[in-house]
């Protein structure tokens, strides 16, 4: 039996996948079945894991064109089907969930008093942020950080 996401609010929405496979070492496929959108056009919505990105492209495959279809999947098919894939790629073990949360950072730097404020924001635009996270003992829990992505102000 194919794996089948079922809304809760409208349980006439679902994405039955029909197939999932490793398209080379680091692109890994989920496809589900055919559905038709406002249009009337048939299309399928193909879901790639990304292993040398650490990303999950949704893509809508029509019969002559394909499209960037993240906007058209809402966020609960999003979180159930990012589960689904990490599990199949070994990333996320079964019985284990995604959370997202948002953490502020505090910068205090020493800048030159001649600093304009187009120079700066250029500085805070172009810095890039890294977490390690290490498991040790002291750790609650076994949580891991899967991904970090910058949030724009």
């Amino acid at each position: 039996m194919n794996k089948k996401f079922v809304s809760e609010r409208i349980p006439e929405i679902t994405y039955e996948v029909v197939g999932n496979y490793w398209l080379d070492d680091d692109t890994y496929v989920v496809v589900f079945g055919d559905m038709t959108d406002v249009d009337g056009d048939t299309y399928h919505l193909e879901v790639e894991y990304h292993k040398d990105e650490n990303k999950i492209v949704y893509i809508r495959v029509y019969e002559y064109e394909t499209i960037e279809a993240s906007k058209f999947v809402s966020p609960c098919f999003k979180k159930q089907i990012e589960e689904y894939v990490l599990q199949q790629v070994g990333v996320l073990q079964e019985g284990r969930t995604i959370t997202t949360r948002n953490v502020t950072l505090e910068l205090k730097l020493d800048i030159p008093l001649d600093t304009t404020i187009g120079k700066l924001e250029n500085y805070l635009s172009n810095i890039k942020f890294e977490a390690i996270h290490t498991t040790s003992p002291k750790d609650e829990g076994g949580i891991k950080i899967l991904s970090i992505n910058e949030v724009k102000i």
